[in-house]
């Protein structure tokens, strides 16, 4: 195989709890994460040396995309031309870069298939945290740092995701934050989750991060309102934020909350994959 292309899908976090802060300087979390079928399209082909580009979006030289592909070249002599189409909006707390990272890595292994599964895994871990559960997808209990991960028993879930213009640097929001903080249910969650009762997840949906996220942009708390006013049966910010998703009962009450919120920068109907 010389070339594929990969689907870099972007996730939610339908739950996400800060324990505490490591030795390390990162802070322990706990969370249920979600793939979601909003997604970058990542195309990997053969080359001697690593380049990428992109299109949606510029990319700085350095990126997720380039560590990953330098990662797997110091590993196994190969390189890689990547080209990245950028439709999952950045600073939203929805894993783009990560998810980017991961779909590289896959598209390397399909194309070389010089690595095993549990190093192709480590070398996405260094690139990010996030990056192993975009490598796997699907719903995962994540903990550490977000690389120790669980796969749960998810739902068919439906979403309106809105992100204002202004967005969150992680980096910020975490150098600001003050521990303890309140806690999800994380094991109600599960159990709503595995059963599939909508009503019973709902309440369930928390992100520890949002109250000092709103702090920083106001606007996220406006955006989550306005799902709520929407129609949502619950809303919540994803990750470290800017981005907010509310959930809703089928794909047609999402659609049919769009018209009231066509002024935010950045709305998309999503579902769970």
């Amino acid at each position: 195989m010389d070339r594929t292309t990969e689907r870099a899908y972007a996730k939610l976090n339908l739950t996400l709890g800060v324990l505490y802060k490591r030795a390390d300087g990162y802070h322990a979390l706990d969370s249920i994460m979600q793939t979601i079928d909003l997604c970058d399209t990542v195309a990997v082909e053969r080359a001697r040396d690593i380049v990428v580009t992109s299109t949606g979006m510029t990319l700085p030289y350095d990126n997720t995309i380039r560590r990953a592909a330098e990662a797997y070249r110091a590993l196994t002599g190969r390189g890689a031309q990547i080209r990245v189409v950028k439709r999952i909006p950045a600073e939203a707390g929805m894993g783009g870069g990560s998810a980017d990272a991961a779909a590289a890595l896959n598209g390397l292994q399909k194309i070389y298939g010089e690595v095993d599964e549990p190093t192709l895994l480590e070398i996405g871990a260094q690139v990010g945290a996030d990056v192993p559960f975009c490598m796997r997808g699907g719903t995962q209990r994540a903990e550490g740092i977000g690389e120790i991960l669980t796969p749960v028993r998810g739902m068919k879930l439906h979403f309106v995701v809105a992100k204002p213009a202004k967005g969150v640097s992680t980096k910020k929001l975490f150098s600001l934050l003050k521990l303890p903080r309140q806690m999800p249910d994380t094991t109600a969650a599960l159990k709503a989750l595995a059963s599939g009762d909508l009503d019973a997840l709902c309440p369930l949906l928390f992100n520890a991060l949002e109250e000092p996220a709103v702090e920083l942009v106001p606007e996220i708390g406006r955006i989550k309102q306005r799902l709520l006013d929407a129609g949502a049966k619950a809303a919540c910010m994803s990750g470290s934020g800017s981005a907010v998703f509310g959930v809703f009962a089928d794909q047609d009450a999402a659609q049919a909350a769009l018209p009231s919120l066509d002024d935010i920068p950045f709305v998309r109907v999503c579902q769970s994959v």
